[in-house]
């Protein structure tokens, strides 16, 4: 554009439009109804994002929301046939699936987690110190992780002691304690290990126990120890006592905090479970469940959706664990048609279910029942020589 040439672009622009009465009317009522659903968005926000703690700085005094309160939620329940790992060895993929359960522990509680911790049985809020004692929440996780290990080696001992299968050689009997004032006080010591009483080799816990039934209270005995440091034998005559448990009638020795010897048998397979970042011990019957489940033919669950929780020692004994009620309603959730609880549990299971089934077990025999009553095929498990590649 030169000098001399007029800016006309102005004037094509349209002219500004006159805005109507009636639209108006809505825009300046417009601005109160987005400022309502603003704060409704706001309220909703809130109530699932605000820290609950928030609440106890207003209301002191309330321990459910002081500072340091924990929630316990309704975690995961997921199959644990992709957990175990089985190599050489033939396995048999099943069509029922057992379920391993977790509880869901929230450090930040918030507003939408109180109030269902008062309307819901399955979300429960504790203190710090309640759920990981005196531990950090760092400390507790590493603690969970170790006992998750442990539980994982005894799950696989007694699934394959289930089978007929030799999983680990026990070869003597360790202590951590003596009973004061005891039959054997003053004459053995911590460090020593029982492999012979009363002339029978001692190899573990049972062992022990088949020659403690045969004697009486009064009775000579001689323990046959080993020096664990230096491997040498010697023998020791004492006088067995009386049980402190008045049910119980035979002979008494006196050690406590009992631990065995064992080293891993030499086995032409390896069954490893892949657990992540679980933890704790009681997924232990879950996993033992799952071994046999691969290892035999047949259904195990009856091609059932089966969660199960607990504890379990080499031996099959079935052991309480927590968080159950949340466990239960996350079972329910995930379709299981049953849950195999510790005996002890029942009730906290019930709690938070409708449609579940609950078993309580103390054994891993009494599990098998339990699986047994939904058409399981639990009969004479056992491994065929032909399985083994």
């Amino acid at each position: 554009m030169t000098e001399n040439e007029e800016d006309t672009s102005h004037s094509m622009l349209p002219p500004h439009p006159v805005v109507p009465e009636r639209r108006r009317w809505y825009r300046n009522r417009a601005a109160p109804l987005v400022a309502v659903v603003g704060l409704l968005v706001a309220l909703g926000l809130g109530y699932v994002m605000v820290p609950a703690q928030w609440v106890g700085r207003i209301l002191p005094g309330n321990s459910i929301v002081d500072d340091g309160a924990v929630a316990l939620k309704p975690g995961s329940a997921r199959p644990t046939d992709e957990q175990v790992v089985v190599s050489g060895l033939m396995i048999f993929e099943p069509e029922g699936e057992i379920l391993l359960t977790t509880v869901s522990i929230d450090n930040r509680v918030t507003i939408r987690d109180w109030v269902r911790s008062v309307r819901e049985d399955s979300v429960v809020l504790r203190t710090k110190e309640q759920v990981y004692g005196p531990r950090s929440a760092d400390e507790q996780r590493e603690r969970n992780l170790q006992l998750m290990a442990a539980s994982k080696d005894s799950a696989i001992i007694a699934a394959l002691d289930h089978l007929g299968v030799v999983a680990v050689v026990e070869s003597g009997v360790g202590f951590n304690g003596i009973v004061s004032g005891g039959p054997v006080d003053g004459l053995i010591e911590v460090g020593e290990l029982i492999v012979g009483l009363d002339g029978r080799v001692v190899t573990g816990l049972e062992s022990l126990l088949v020659v403690l039934e045969q004697v009486s209270p009064g009775d000579q005995g001689v323990l046959t120890l080993e020096d664990l440091e230096t491997g040498q034998l010697r023998s020791q005559a004492f006088v067995y006592g009386t049980h402190p448990d008045p049910a119980r009638s035979s002979g008494f020795i006196g050690i406590e905090d009992i631990t065995i010897r064992s080293v891993d048998a030499e086995l032409p397979f390896d069954i490893e479970i892949a657990s992540g970042s679980i933890g704790g011990p009681s997924a232990g019957l879950a996993f033992t469940l799952t071994i046999l489940d691969l290892l035999t033919e047949g259904e195990l669950t009856g091609g059932a959706r089966v969660a199960v929780t607990g504890t379990i020692t080499g031996d099959g004994t079935v052991g309480n664990v927590g968080g159950v009620a949340q466990k239960a309603a996350a079972a329910e959730a995930e379709g299981a048609v049953m849950f195999i609880v510790p005996a002890d549990t029942i009730e906290a299971a019930a709690s938070t279910t409708t449609s579940l089934e609950i078993v309580g077990v103390t054994s891993l025999a009494e599990a098998l029942e339990a699986l047994a009553s939904l058409g399981g095929d639990v009969d004479d498990l056992a491994l065929d020589g032909s399985a083994f590649n």
